[in-house]
């Protein structure tokens, strides 16, 4: 129980240094939430949002995709329906021009139940921009050769 209780210290501290980083944007906050956000998870692996927090500072704000991909891809492992680390994964593949596995992933975010309207009205804009951008790969590829 003490475990579960520290561990949402942690997550409560990293936060602030989080909101305490995007309002100053000071690196030094952001190292810090990072650093909240994994003893809270290590403390209690079931506070699954201290491990996407984390994930979103180190992809949003750090531009460390890989660490990031790294989370999201965990929490997708434990939980192949956590709409959040799905929608997540999803922007780093678009940024990375992995356009067919950006569209994989959103369209299975869309497919479950309750996400959040503001998300859910973003990916599927994206959706449809996606599908164009995946469908004309094929007529490029074959221009170049």
């Amino acid at each position: 129980m003490l475990r579960i209780v520290a561990a949402r210290v942690l997550y409560m501290w990293g936060s602030l240094h989080r909101n305490f980083g995007n309002r100053s944007s000071y690196e030094r906050e952001h190292r810090q939430a990072i650093r909240r956000f994994s003893q809270a998870y290590d403390l209690d692996p079931s506070l699954r949002q201290a491990r996407l927090d984390r994930g979103i500072i180190l992809y949003r704000e750090m531009g460390r995709l890989d660490e990031a991909m790294a989370d999201f891809n965990a929490l997708l492992v434990e939980d192949p329906e956590y709409g959040p680390a799905r929608l997540n994964r999803a922007m780093i593949a678009q940024e990375r021009g992995q356009y067919e596995d950006a569209l994989a992933d959103l369209e299975a975010y869309l497919a479950l139940p309750g996400e959040d309207d503001e998300y859910r009205a973003i990916a599927e804009r994206t959706v449809i921009l996606l599908r164009e951008v995946v469908a004309e790969i094929p007529s490029q590829l074959s221009e170049e050769s």
